[in-house]
């Protein structure tokens, strides 16, 4: 009797202080996100409300160091989806990791109260450095939620000794619930690569779909908050692009909640920006990453009608060949790599519309890019290794 007494007693004590009967734990991670040169965001889950930090594990006889970031004086606390941002880094150096999170059971004023603390494993990553004469990337879409092929592709590809992968959209199909995402993406993910090398997230028109579509971000860490942005790595300067929904913002099916039009046309502005720049002219290789194949309408060689590929069906990838095409042919590019389609192409100058060629990788392919001071070397594989198309690019 008095042992059920202690027992409940026990159970009454922890209620009180906010205390879970169950003990501190990672669910999911850590995931790498938003790598540049100086800097990197570890992503992680927890089973409970936590402080996150991140320790950085120093060779001696430095000491290690606890990393956690704040907002206006308050050291960001509570939730079970944590992001530490490190910054101060050097480019193209190595370091090492632990994440680190602190069971937060009660937070209120002057009152505190702290549970477990749990450490997870020691990981590394490499800083981006736009000076080194190579690099090597992975390219992947449309999975529509399949860890299984994800995996596959992952495993195939050695997704660990690239330099950075890329999910190229339709990673996610309707985002309906977090486990979606955190399981079949995140852990398959993280099993093979994530925690040591980064992945770039570029919105397809399926993760704009869902009651979880508001809540992506939540789960990555994108430079300026933005889908679209762009970066250097080694020799090439990569320009990631949101292509948004493939339908009509009036279309029956988004029940009014669509301004997609409005939002690539301010996109479309970054873009003439961003061609502008320094960094764009002058980088010995610029990359387009894109989900739908922005291809822009061609004339016929009677120079009356307008001809439309395969690929520029629907409103969305119309919208796109008609403003965002004519400024991509201006500015130029060496590669524009695509999916969507779930159909593999390759479109040479002049089919493209531009001087450079299009990639469309299908649903069952990856692609493998290694760029040098020499050439862009392109490979599409399937998900058990066989080649289907091997391209060079020579820098002229």
């Amino acid at each position: 009797m008095r042992i059920i007494v202690f027992l409940i007693s026990l159970l009454v004590s922890a209620a009180c202080y906010g205390q879970s009967t169950e003990s501190l734990r990672i669910t999911h991670g850590p995931w790498l996100q938003n790598l540049t040169p100086d800097g990197v965001t570890v992503c992680w889950t927890t089973n409970l409300p936590a402080v996150p930090g991140v320790w950085m594990v120093r060779s001696r006889p430095l000491n290690d160091s606890l990393i956690r970031n704040s907002t206006d004086g308050l050291i960001n606390v509570g939730g079970t989806m944590h992001k530490v941002r490190i910054s101060g880094l050097k480019p193209g150096l190595k370091y090492s990791y632990r994440i680190h999170s602190v069971e937060l059971m009660k937070l209120r004023p002057y009152q505190v109260y702290y549970g477990d603390t749990i450490k997870g494993k020691e990981c590394s990553f490499t800083t981006l450095n736009p000076n080194k004469i190579s690099t090597r990337f992975m390219v992947v879409n449309d999975i529509h939620t399949n860890g299984a092929e994800l995996g596959k592709f992952l495993k195939s590809g050695n997704a660990a000794e690239e330099d950075l992968l890329i999910y190229n959209g339709d990673i996610v199909d309707n985002f309906e619930t977090e486990s979606q995402f955190l399981g079949p993406i995140i852990d398959t993910s993280v099993r093979y690569f994530a925690s040591n090398v980064p992945f770039v997230f570029n919105r397809g028109n399926h993760e704009t779909r869902g009651i979880m579509a508001r809540k992506l971000k939540d789960y990555l860490d994108l430079p300026e908050d933005r889908y679209y942005g762009s970066f250097d790595e080694g020799p090439v300067h990569f320009v990631m692009l949101d292509c948004g929904e493939d339908k009509p913002d009036d279309n029956k099916y988004y029940y009014g909640l669509a301004d997609y039009d409005n939002y690539r046309l301010k996109e479309l502005e970054w873009l003439k920006r961003e061609f502008a720049t320094d960094a764009y002219k002058k980088a010995t290789y610029r990359v387009i990453i894109v989900h739908m194949p922005i291809i822009p309408i061609l004339k016929t060689v009677f120079g009356k009608f307008p001809l439309l590929l395969s690929d520029n069906r629907g409103h969305g990838p119309q919208f796109l060949a008609e403003h965002f095409g004519p400024v991509i042919r201006e500015a130029g590019a060496d590669l524009m790599i695509a999916g969507h389609t779930h159909r593999h192409s390759w479109l040479a100058p002049p089919f493209s519309g531009y001087r450079f060629p299009i990639l469309t990788n299908g649903n069952t392919n990856y692609v493998k890019i290694e760029a040098t001071s020499e050439s862009l070397s392109i490979k599409v594989m399937s998900d058990k290794g066989v080649l289907i198309l091997s391209k060079e690019i020579k820098k002229e």
